[in-house]
């Protein structure tokens, strides 16, 4: 019987996988993974998704964005790709969209900020508030 238990383990934690692999870098939360999951026919558990989770993370594989307390986490596929383990995040106050942003500047910036003045910013929780394009011309914006 604890053969069978670790076989399905097994074939839950590489669906969530290959779930995380197909949404590329987008960002997704863990209730995605869960829902869209169950529509597929996986019967996956909710604390499988999360402790699968974490052990992504730690293994450099996703990387895990806390806006706020209010909102729940997000994850971004990142693999072997070093380059999307540096951005930082831009939210509409309006719709609430979650932008990454690849920029040299910010890389930078981070550099710069830990060489003159030591301090290491988390850019996990890096955010720049404002109005995306769609709700600026909603809004006469633009």
């Amino acid at each position: 019987m604890p053969e069978e238990k670790c076989q399905r383990n097994t074939h839950q934690k590489a669906v969530i996988l290959e779930y995380i692999k197909a949404h590329g870098s987008g960002h997704i939360r863990a209730e995605d993974i869960l829902t869209d999951l169950s529509i597929q026919g996986e019967s996956v558990g909710k604390a499988t998704v999360y402790r699968f989770l974490k052990v992504l993370e730690a293994e450099g594989q996703i990387r895990r964005y806390t806006i706020s307390d209010k909102v729940p986490a997000c994850y971004q596929y990142i693999g072997d790709q070093p380059e999307c383990r540096q951005h930082c995040h831009l939210m509409c106050t309006c719709c609430g969209q979650l932008f990454h942003v690849e920029n040299p500047l910010i890389r930078e910036f981070v550099r710069q900020t830990m060489e003159k003045e030591g301090f290491c910013v988390d850019e996990s929780k890096t955010v720049f508030y404002g109005l995306c394009r769609e709700c600026r011309i909603k809004e006469g914006g633009e």
